[in-house]
């Protein structure tokens, strides 16, 4: 993700999501608008209006894991955008599946239950925008958690 000539110019911004205020991640290129979001918690009218904010259009939404306030609002963003879901790894399915009772049990309102377009696998290699990301199976967090980096500018997606 070197940002020369030939690369794509990212700019990333962080974006605070439900009671807990997890934060979602919005990486875009400066150039053609293009958006990922990163981790989609909750709270779809603000990562609907994040996108607005800066003119993007999403193309890609990528989860760490399973846990509501990092997924809650990916049926939510797919349904509203027609993007994928892609991720996590399988392992994390279940916590995807009690998202909805998990939000009662801590009085979080909005989530949904989810199944990815696509899970990540242990060393698969992800692109946006001709920058190159790799993704590690890291289960401890959760069992299916990832995470997602690039080494060229020092930036990675880990969830919790």
């Amino acid at each position: 993700m070197n940002q020369s000539s030939e690369e794509p110019k990212l700019q990333l911004r962080l974006v605070p999501v439900t009671p807990l205020q997890q934060n979602c991640s919005l990486l875009w290129d400066d150039t053609t608008k293009h958006a990922l979001m990163v981790d989609p918690g909750g709270d779809i009218d603000t990562l609907m209006g994040a996108l607005d904010q800066f003119g993007l259009t999403l193309k890609r939404i990528w989860l760490t894991h399973g846990h509501l306030d990092h997924a809650g609002a990916a049926a939510d963003l797919r349904d509203r955008t027609g993007v994928a879901i892609e991720g996590p790894h399988p392992d994390d399915q279940f916590w995807l599946d009690q998202i909805e009772d998990n939000g009662k049990r801590y009085g979080i309102k909005g989530g949904r239950n989810v199944t990815p377009d696509r899970y990540f696998a242990d060393g698969e290699q992800l692109t946006f925008e001709r920058a190159t990301f790799g993704v590690v199976h890291t289960p401890g967090h959760t069992p299916g958690h990832v995470v997602i980096y690039n080494t060229d500018v020092k930036l990675a997606f880990v969830g919790d």
